[in-house]
């Protein structure tokens, strides 16, 4: 069977995952293309077909099984991995993004493209830059805007502000548009705001933050917390309890970083073109 099946994890909520496969992109001339949750490695159409594995950030400790079974239990067809890249959480000092081990993840695969840069591998970065919406032009009008992760999210309430669990790029990339400079704790939302050619300041959660290679500003962020709503009366604590599904950090002196965000208006058409190579790749592949 010509099929292709784009193997990704698929969070309804994440308008990151949902436009990171490239198959919405690219055609595949001859091959019929459809997409899977990476988790479901045991499909008998995604063992015996070309499989596209990207994007987002799959090189993660969770996702390491069912990748390295998309390897160990494969019949036939191509394994190839697009725009995928590290996740490691907590630190993200240098050590430990270049003591991460791609290669548990990687060597069994026929062709692989990776977002982060200096991982020894091709550098591809998230194929959602190919999107048509980012060739609208956008005015600014807001100093600052704040883009959320749903769980990583930064309480600057002073500013207009979004988070990630939307499902249309185009209201999305408005937002972002309209901020000179954009907060956010959303590596998408730092991506794609780095592609419009704004300002960005990133609240980083995990490594991925610091490998792209137009890097944008990052705020040293030492700790996510559960956000918590407390009850007081006279000073003493009543009532407290703890959201386990959003986390808050600590967001002070934040306006110090701004010297070290950079706009990068080359990353849109280098961005585009890597894609387009590794596209020529993929189908030489195939």
């Amino acid at each position: 069977m010509n099929l292709i099946i784009n193997m990704h994890v698929i969070d309804p909520q994440n308008i990151g995952d949902l436009l990171s496969a490239p198959i919405h992109y690219f055609p595949f001339p001859g091959y019929e293309k459809s997409s899977a949750d990476l988790r479901t490695v045991s499909s008998e159409d995604s063992l015996s077909s070309n499989l596209i594995v990207g994007g987002g950030g799959l090189l993660f400790s969770r996702f390491l099984e069912p990748v390295q079974q998309l390897a160990s239990l494969r019949s036939r067809g191509k394994l190839i991995a697009w725009g995928v890249g590290q996740q490691t959480y907590g630190s993200i000092d240098q050590a430990t993004i270049q003591s991460f081990n791609y290669s548990q993840y990687l060597d069994r695969f026929d062709l692989v493209g990776v977002r982060d840069i200096d991982s020894g591998y091709n550098w591809v970065p998230c194929a959602s830059c190919m999107h048509s919406s980012f060739d609208k032009p956008r005015e600014i009008k807001h100093q600052f805007v704040v883009f959320s992760h749903k769980k990583f999210q930064l309480h600057l309430d002073q500013f207009p502000r979004m988070t990630h669990d939307n499902d249309s790029l185009d209201q999305v990339l408005d937002f972002l548009g309209s901020g000179e400079t954009i907060l956010t704790s959303s590596y998408h939302g730092a991506y794609w705001g780095t592609l419009l050619g704004r300002k960005v300041l990133a609240f980083p959660f995990s490594s991925k933050f610091a490998t792209f290679k137009h890097q944008p500003g990052l705020y040293p962020v030492q700790k996510w917390s559960n956000s918590a709503r407390k009850i007081q009366l006279f000073g003493k604590v009543l009532y407290e309890s703890r959201n386990q599904n959003k986390l808050l950090c600590t967001t002070e002196g934040w306006q110090a970083e701004l010297k070290n965000c950079p706009t990068h208006p080359e990353s849109l058409e280098e961005c585009r073109e890597r894609n387009q190579w590794f596209y020529e790749q993929v189908l030489n592949c195939l």
